[in-house]
């Protein structure tokens, strides 16, 4: 597996909900002390134009959730920071409208960025995610996506990764899946990986495609009607990524809340 798990029995849910309502240019300053544990909640309901930078102090985790559901297009640029030891979880799960830029740098040693998104839209609804990772000490990166697009809807992502010639051994990756569900929905997709050093794992890709017909087709055979078996594998594929968040209670919880 190549993703680094977070202690699943530190991470509770401690009531930490913020909804962000305000418009302007804001910052949001969120900081996990050193040898803690903590999970943000970020519900965007609004259209707001914001900072947000996430502070991971030595040997601590960050689990941060990102729910975005404002109608019109939220605009939020991270800014992220990690000690050594310290691993920052992020967890994105868009329905609504939004333009997002996203820097790390991975200054200290054996820092953990992992990023898992859930863009899941409909109507005319677009999402732009531009992430920047810098690798500069020994570290790991995991970003993917999984982009679910039906109506009119669109999905922008960019990726860009630099691995710097002092981050010998580190672990860089990349990947995007899409599923289009109309004619008029659209995806671009541009993975990039840009690296100084042999030592290290790397990877990227992106794929894009329907719904797979054997799966629909083998369940109809169990007698399963196709709008249902379209609704199941839909279904399979956003619990993947509720299942990264490594935490049943807290899957559950959030399900709750989209």
């Amino acid at each position: 597996m190549k993703k680094h798990e977070f202690n699943t029995s530190k991470n509770k849910v401690t009531g930490l909900e913020n909804t962000y309502t305000f418009l302007n240019t804001e910052s949001s300053i969120f900081e996990v002390e050193e040898n803690t544990t903590l999970t943000l909640i970020d519900i965007i309901t609004k259209d707001i134009d914001v900072e947000r930078k996430l502070v991971v102090n030595k040997n601590a985790t960050l689990n941060y959730i990102k729910i975005g559901k404002s109608a019109n297009k939220s605009n939020i640029s991270y800014v992220n920071d990690i000690k050594n030891d310290g691993t920052l979880n992020i967890s994105l799960y868009e329905f609504g409208a939004s333009f997002n830029t996203m820097k790390t740098e991975l200054k200290n040693e054996n820092t953990s960025l992992n990023i898992n998104g859930l863009i899941d839209l409909k109507d005319d609804s677009q999402v732009e995610y531009d992430i920047q990772t810098n690798h500069q000490a020994k570290s790991f990166s995991d970003i993917a996506f999984k982009n679910l697009l039906t109506d009119k809807s669109s999905a922008k992502l960019k990726m860009f990764s630099i691995v710097e010639e002092n981050a010998a051994f580190s672990k860089a990756f990349q990947n995007s899946k899409t599923i289009l569900l109309s004619d008029d929905s659209f995806v671009t997709v541009t993975p990039h990986l840009e690296i100084s050093i042999d030592e290290l794992e790397a990877s990227h890709g992106a794929t894009c495609g329907d719904l797979d017909k054997d799966s629909i087709y083998y369940l109809k055979s169990r007698g399963i009607k196709e709008v249902d078996a379209k609704v199941m594998l839909l279904d399979a594929i956003k619990n993947e990524v509720y299942a990264s968040l490594n935490n049943k209670d807290l899957s559950e919880y959030i399900k709750g809340l989209l």
